[in-house]
């Protein structure tokens, strides 16, 4: 019954709708928010980390990383976690690619740079804790059918031995209306009760722990750190593999696959990181 709440695509001049929301009934969320964006909405993000929501990264303009570069995917990345580490002083060690589109490359890169990518539920192909909102606002889908979803959702999370992640979105009015005014009321009268919260407290870490500047090391190393340590991530350079996706984080991940060298991975940070030092 553990759920671990998250919207994408924001900040946007609905957020605050959401927050408003959220604080009445004392829940808190996972935002990850579009570079971009913060730009367009600082005072926003800082009220969100301000109200104890947890930040993680969806990348500058919101691509499909498998279709980019190495450099261009670290660019995305890395300049979403300067502009969120300039407005907020600390710097997300999560991400989420857009779509969920993902495959060994991307998560290597990710890793590499301190981000653990974070996917949402998927039981099979067919079965995806998608509530599709996203696409209420250019008409693709309609309300009835984002409120269908949800409710197959509930439906799945019987099945599950585990907690789970759902698929929302911040960024258009309709999408937060059917947040605040059925999804969420709905989950809080569901019985059993769920517990709702960030992802990183579905870990048992506290918020602290999703941030690199107040993150306990000696418990939660950094990503790459950690799975170089263990064996699971190689540092040998090889070709992208095809896998990936929409599929489930769970599903192949890091474990046992080669990734991009350490060092090419580390100069091409260096690269982003002086580029941006050169623009200021």
């Amino acid at each position: 019954m553990d759920w671990g709440l998250t919207y994408d695509d924001g900040p946007s001049f609905y957020t605050s709708n959401l927050l408003s929301y959220l604080d009445e009934q004392n829940l808190k969320s996972t935002f990850f928010v579009v570079g971009s964006r913060v730009i367009s909405f600082p005072a926003i993000l800082q009220t969100q980390y301000m109200g104890q929501h947890q930040i993680a990264v969806h990348t500058w303009s919101h691509p499909s990383l498998t279709t980019l570069t190495n450099e261009e995917i670290i660019a995305e990345l890395g300049w979403s976690r300067k502009v969120i580490k300039d407005v907020l002083g600390v710097t997300p060690n999560m991400m989420r690619p857009p779509y969920g589109d993902i495959d060994d490359r991307v998560r290597a890169i990710s890793l590499a740079m301190g981000l653990i990518p974070v996917m949402w539920t998927r039981i099979s192909p067919l079965a995806t804790f998608d509530t599709d909102d996203f696409n209420i606002h250019g008409g693709s889908t309609t309300v009835g059918q984002v409120l269908l979803n949800w409710k197959n959702i509930l439906g799945n999370v019987s099945t599950l031995d585990h907690g789970f992640i759902v698929l929302e979105h911040d960024l258009f009015e309709q999408s937060v209306e059917v947040a605040t005014g059925y999804i969420l009321p709905d989950a809080l009268a569901h019985n059993p009760p769920f517990k709702i919260q960030p992802v990183v407290s579905c870990l048992n870490k506290g918020l602290s722990e999703a941030y690199i500047e107040t993150n306990n090391n000696s418990t939660n190393p950094p990503a790459l750190a950690a799975a170089v340590s263990a064996g699971v991530v190689t540092t040998t350079s090889v070709s992208p593999s095809s896998t990936g996706g929409t599929g489930n984080a769970g599903t192949g991940g890091a474990l046992g696959l080669a990734s991009p060298s350490l060092a090419f991975v580390t100069s091409l940070i260096g690269f982003v990181i002086g580029a941006h030092a050169l623009c200021l």
